[in-house]
């Protein structure tokens, strides 16, 4: 049964009415309205049912019900839960809390808590998440689409949630085993809404920016680890964010239009999603020099060194992916053997680095981004690639903190699980977000992102002023006051991840 998505209009055109300036405007909202308490119905599209899947979607499904405030903030909000198809409820434990203060997903009901703008700023979460994320089913098939295009499908606050909670959901519903994530338009996802983290956090406080990457990551780990097949079809750009919820699936399908890159350095950022994972983990030193220079991969690229695992025609994408909605089983060599009816193996271009990796090996190797940068002068006279000028062009444009903190990252991955590599990047951001040792992030996104003049000044300027000690602390926790007292914070927790079965993804390259 083909169900037709929900809220299938483009979405909003300007980061305005984006969620997170939503979740700001309800964490905002004034005091002394009076506290007041609602339950809504959850959306079918936030909910994995059973028995044919998502109930079909129409324009009165699309609307959120409205909340009732009640006048006396003490009185218990009337139940508007709905039966559960079947009789099966997901574990309420799986269901993981909103950031937003007062707004919590429960079995079959969100429970709001707040005044009166709090409450519409609710409404607007849950429209939000009801139109960004759109869900299909096909059978024990569910699609997932990223519905952002006119923003290049970049993850908000409402799409990490989405994926959430469809994710938990659906791996403990017998009914669903096999799981398609796609982006509508031209980008499967070009990120992290990172403009609309930093504007709040101006705004308002680095926890924000600490929420949003605490859910993307644990989102990060739950497809890390997960029980059943995801399919990612990678059309058109991948990048940041993008990555987090597609490479740590078992199948990345990539195609002619497929682009991927890392370029968190040039955002005064680092390759965060658990990239030290997969990255550390491509052939050589191939991870150092992609999230160095935030190079840019295309298909062929992509399937040789193992980010992907298939490469399928444009011309042939749709037919797939309709093979897929018709399985009835979860097991992995069945879906890989019907990917493989339709993929192809691209050939790589002549001047692709991979061809190089010798050199990149020799290089990128070395244990300073100084000693890299240097041994890639040495080596340009001798070779006529491109390759290696642009490399070098990258990694002394970008912020020299996070160059040295994203090749740290890295080499710490090489023998860290999925799950340790998300800590200590949590660990890492929420330094990022705080500005403790470096505004480079907010430099980055202001000239790269906001004001668009592409010439961010970075603090430090230059890598010989990024002292070991300096990037050491990147890698303390929050709270540790005892050797870092400046950055002691009280509320600040560890990232939180359950136990799994998994720890992480073999990628398989393909040289």
């Amino acid at each position: 049964m083909v169900v037709t998505p929900v809220e299938e209009q483009p979405p909003p055109a300007a980061d305005a009415s984006t969620l997170e300036e939503a979740e700001h405007a309800a964490a905002a909202a004034t005091e002394g309205e009076g506290e007041h308490k609602s339950v809504m119905p959850v959306p079918d599209e936030l909910l994995a049912t059973t028995e044919g899947g998502v109930v079909q979607s129409n324009e009165s499904s699309a609307k959120v019900d409205e909340p009732v405030a009640t006048e006396n903030s003490d009185a218990a909000p009337a139940e508007a839960s709905v039966d559960a198809v079947n009789g099966k409820i997901p574990p309420t434990k799986l269901i993981p809390q909103h950031p937003l203060e007062g707004i919590t997903l429960t079995e079959r009901t969100v429970r709001i808590t707040g005044n009166k703008k709090q409450i519409e700023a609710a409404k607007d979460i849950i429209k939000q998440a009801m139109s960004q994320v759109l869900v299909e089913a096909n059978g024990v098939t569910r699609t997932l689409v990223l519905n952002r295009p006119k923003q290049l499908n970049a993850l908000s606050s409402a799409m990490i949630t989405c994926f959430l909670r469809c994710f938990t959901a659906y791996e403990e519903d017998d009914g669903v085993k096999l799981l398609i994530v796609k982006g509508k338009g031209r980008a499967f996802c070009a990120g992290g809404d990172v403009a609309a983290v930093v504007r709040s956090i101006n705004n308002d406080s680095w926890k924000y920016g600490a929420h949003f990457f605490r859910n993307e990551f644990l989102l990060n780990y739950i497809i890390a680890t997960y029980s059943k097949p995801q399919v990612s079809l990678l059309t058109g750009i991948v990048m940041g964010g993008g990555a987090g919820v597609s490479i740590h699936g078992r199948f990345r399908v990539v195609t002619d239009s497929t682009v991927f890159a890392m370029p968190e350095t040039a955002l005064g950022l680092f390759p965060d999603i658990g990239a030290s994972y997969f990255l550390s983990r491509l052939p050589g030193f191939y991870g150092e020099y992609v999230g160095l220079t935030g190079v840019r991969l295309d298909a062929a690229e992509m399937l040789a060194c193992g980010l992907a695992t298939h490469f399928v025609p444009s011309d042939r994408l749709s037919l797939l992916e309709e093979s897929l909605k018709k399985v009835d089983t979860s097991d992995p060599f069945a879906i890989c053997g019907i990917i493989d009816q339709y993929s192809q193996q691209p050939s790589l271009k002549e001047k692709s680095a991979l061809n190089r990796l010798e050199i990149i090996n020799k290089c990128f190797s070395k244990k300073t981004v100084e000693e890299i940068i240097a041994s890639l002068e040495q080596e340009a006279p001798n070779v006529a690639d491109e390759w290696i000028a642009s490399a070098i062009q990258s990694m002394r444009k970008a912020s020299p903190t996070s160059m040295k903190i994203s090749l740290r990252s890295i080499r710490e991955g090489r023998t860290q699980t999925v799950g340790e590599c998300l800590r200590r990047e949590y660990r890492m951001v929420c330094h990022v977000m705080r500005g403790d040792f470096s505004r480079d992030f907010f430099e980055g996104c202001r000239a790269i992102l906001l004001d668009r003049d592409r010439n961010p000044k970075w603090m430090p300027p230059r890598l010989e002023e990024v002292h070991d000690e300096v990037v050491e602390k990147y890698f303390s926790k929050v709270d540790e006051k005892n050797i870092f007292p400046k950055v002691d914070d009280p509320e600040w927790e560890d990232l939180d991840l359950p136990p799994r079965r998994s720890h992480g993804r073999r990628l398989v390259p393909k040289l």
